[in-house]
Parts: structure tokens; C-alpha cells; sequence
């Protein structure tokens, strides 16, 4: 008999957006282990707007989409009634279902996890927690929010008992690791680390001279350092925009993607007197390998303190890639530690402007330096962080809870 597993995710494909593309590829790949897997997602709403049919198979994958609405998430407003009208529709969904196969959430958005795993308990259902980015935390950290609204206190309470209801909580990072610990404790022998992944045939390394977007950019006599992916409330981007403004001889710069913290970078120079810099959208998956290939270096950014709120999973895409990487992070977050452990890049401080750009101009100028951090990299994506290896430990987890 094939076990069976229910995940619960707003983003899946047909969106090509991060989440959408490591859990799609996740799924098929447990589909091939004989496990049957049924997603509730809701209607595309970052690289696709096209609204999907009420059930499809992809991949051996039965997702269900779920009645809510898709507008454009570049707005606030926009936003927020399509996480409201997703959140409405998988509660009612699971409080009237009448299966009992373990349910699966993730972090995002924010209440999703809260409402599903009462539901789950209500249910007797199992219910797994998935921690990308914890809230509220990371909002009292970025000083959104004080710590003392009662508001907040009440949603740190219910995440807490989240974390007490959860039969496991599967965590990226060691730091987010340490922060259960300490708000949690009881909930130690229920944590698995599983560090996010990539998909092996998606990103692979391009030789940079051969790169067709090179030739067609123009780019083969510059040194080219890119940022790729969500542009967001965890991200420092004034110190990447600053490092644009100064012109750094030779250097150019590639942004993908977008977010809500993209005004913020844009602030920090005119678009259009910068002639070493490029803006592009999200990018189809069609054409996304030739664009991180077509770059020396890549930037990561989390915000001081942020440690143990996110975990950037771009990082696993570039190592996927072969190339190095600049992190603009926490001493003593994930992103570092991989950094560091791997010898594949640099770590600099979030807010330090001079040390970026002695980071970027010492891997211009270290040719040797910066292939082998590359192939470090690389060596690296291959022994630990591919869809392959993250299924089979999300398959032994499966194994324990049903």
C-alpha cells in the first residue's frame, strides 16, 4: 500500500517562483517513490496569472486549487486578499474533510500553519511544520512591530503552540534550529534539519564566455555580479544599491526578480543614468539557467539580527551554478555557515558597504580564487543540496509519521 500525504502550500506550479519550483520538483520526485501526494495550492499569482483548472495531475502530483483570488502581489493590498482568500478556503477545506493522511504546511504565509495545525487537532490529523520564515519575530527584529502589542504576544502564543502541536518541525537552517530550542523547548526531539535544495537539471554550470545572454547583453569584457530572486522584507538592498552608485571600475551588475523592497533598492540610484546595471523580472525556469550563468559572482543578503527568521534559498541555486558567492549576512546565520564551510564565497557584514566592494573587487582581480570557490560550491550543491537528497530525507520523515 503507497503512503499518502497532504501538503498545503499558496505557491505551487504552474508559479515559478522559488517555493513554487523546490516543492513542485520535491513532490514529483516522492511521486517516484510510490508516494502519493495531493496538493491544495492557490491560483498563480507571480510568474503566471492564467487561473487554473479546479484539479490537475502534473507529474503524478494531484493539485488541487482552491477557490481565491490572484491578483498582482506587487501590491499590498493585492496581497493580502489573495493570502486571505486562500487561507479561508484551506481551513474550511480541512475542517471539512473527512481524511486522515498526515497534512504538510509551510511558514507562509504567516497564519496558514497556526489555523491548520488546530484544525489538524481538532481532526486527529498529524500535521507537519515546514519553518521558512518565522513570525512574528522577524517582524519585532525589523521593528515593524514592538514586542509589547498584545496583538504580537498573542502570535507568538499561537506559534508556539504550533510548534507543540506539530508531530515534526522541519526547519533549514541550524540557526531557526536554535530558536525553537529556546522559545520551545519540549519541541528539541521533534526538529529535523533539512537545509532547502535545488533542482539538479534545472540550474548547472554555463561557461560565462559562451553564455548566449552574455553575447546578447554584451557583457563578455565586464565583471558581472548578480542578485537573483525575491526582493524582500528580510533582504538588505541599500548596501547592493549603494555598490551600484559607486561605479566600481569594470563591474555590472544583474538584478532578477522583484518584491516589495525593489523601490527601496531603485532608491539608492537613477535607473537611468546607471549605464552598469540591468533590471530584470522574474524569469521563466525556460531561461533562468542562461541568466545566473551569465555572472562571476552572486550576492545573498539577510538583515543584521535576522538570524534564524529566513534562510535565503537562493544560495543553493548558485552553488547549483558554480559560482561563488558574496554574503551580505549575519556572522552566525545558515547562509554563513555554509559559506564558511564550503569555502565557497565570502561573508561580509549586512551594512558594510566598503566591505562588499573589497569583496567584489578582490574576486575581479583572484581569477584562480574565484573558480575554485565555484567548484566548491558546486562540489557541494552535488553531496548535499539536490531535489534527490532532500526527497529522501522528506521520505524517511514520511516513513515515521505514517
Amino acid at each position: 500500500m503507497s503512503k499518502k500525504f497532504l501538503l498545503i502550500s499558496q505557491v505551487f506550479y504552474p508559479d515559478q517562483v522559488s517555493t513554487a519550483n523546490l516543492f513542485t520538483g520535491l513532490c514529483s520526485l516522492l511521486v517516484e517513490e510510490n508516494i502519493e501526494v495531493e496538493v491544495w495550492s492557490a491560483h498563480p499569482s507571480y510568474t503566471n496569472f492564467k487561473r487554473q483548472p479546479k484539479r490537475i495531475l502534473y507529474k503524478g502530483v494531484n493539485i488541487i486549487y482552491l477557490p481565491s483570488t490572484n491578483f498582482d502581489k506587487s501590491t499590498i493590498a493585492g496581497r493580502s486578499v489573495n493570502i486571505l482568500t486562500f487561507m479561508i478556503s484551506a481551513s474550511l477545506k480541512l475542517l471539512f474533510s473527512k481524511e486522515k493522511i498526515p497534512v504538510w504546511a509551510l511558514t507562509n504565509p504567516p497564519f496558514l500553519g497556526i489555523l491548520l495545525s488546530h484544525i489538524c487537532s481538532l481532526k486527529k490529523r498529524k500535521f507537519i511544520y515546514v519553518l521558512l520564515d518565522i513570525f512574528p519575530e522577524g517582524l519585532v527584529r525589523l521593528g515593524k512591530v514592538s514586542r509589547r502589542n498584545i496583538f504580537i504576544k498573542l502570535w507568538q502564543h499561537l506559534f508556539v503552540l504550533t510548534l507543540k502541536k506539530s508531530e515534526v518541525i522541519i526547519v533549514i537552517g541550524r540557526d531557526t534550529e536554535q530558536f525553537v530550542v529556546d522559545i520551545c523547548h519540549e519541541c528539541q526531539d521533534r526538529i529535523e534539519y533539512i537545509p532547502h535544495w535545488q533542482d539538479e537539471d534545472l540550474i548547472f554550470p554555463v561557461d560565462f564566455d559562451k553564455n548566449n545572454f552574455v553575447t546578447e547583453k554584451g557583457l563578455k569584457e565586464s565583471f558581472v555580479v548578480q542578485y537573483s530572486g525575491n526582493i524582500g522584507i528580510w533582504n538588505e538592498v541599500r548596501t547592493m544599491g549603494r555598490a551600484v552608485k559607486k561605479n566600481i571600475e569594470n563591474v555590472f551588475f544583474i538584478f532578477v526578480g522583484g518584491g516589495i523592497k525593489k523601490p527601496e533598492l531603485l532608491s539608492e540610484f537613477e535607473i537611468k543614468d546607471q549605464k552598469n546595471v540591468l533590471m530584470l523580472p522574474f524569469q521563466d525556469n525556460i531561461d533562468f539557467n542562461n541568466i545566473m550563468a551569465a555572472s562571476h559572482v552572486h550576492l545573498v543578503t539577510l538583515k543584521q539580527g535576522l538570524e534564524g527568521m529566513a534562510v535565503p534559498c537562493k544560495i543553493y541555486g548558485i552553488l547549483a551554478a558554480g559560482r561563488p558567492v558574496i554574503a551580505l549576512v549575519p556572522e552566525h546565520s545558515e547562509i554563513a555557515n555554509i559559506v564558511r564551510e564550503e569555502n565557497c564565497g565570502l561573508v561580509v557584514d549586512p551594512d558594510d558597504l566598503d566591505g562588499l566592494i573589497n569583496a567584489i573587487t578582490f574576486l575581479k582581480d583572484s581569477d584562480g580564487i574565484r573558480r575554485q570557490m565555484g567548484q566548491n560550491g558546486r562540489n557541494a550543491f552535488e553531496n548535499k543540496y539536490t531535489t534527490r537528497i532532500a526527497a529522501k530525507a522528506y521520505k524517511k520523515i514520511l516513513d515515521k509519521v505514517t
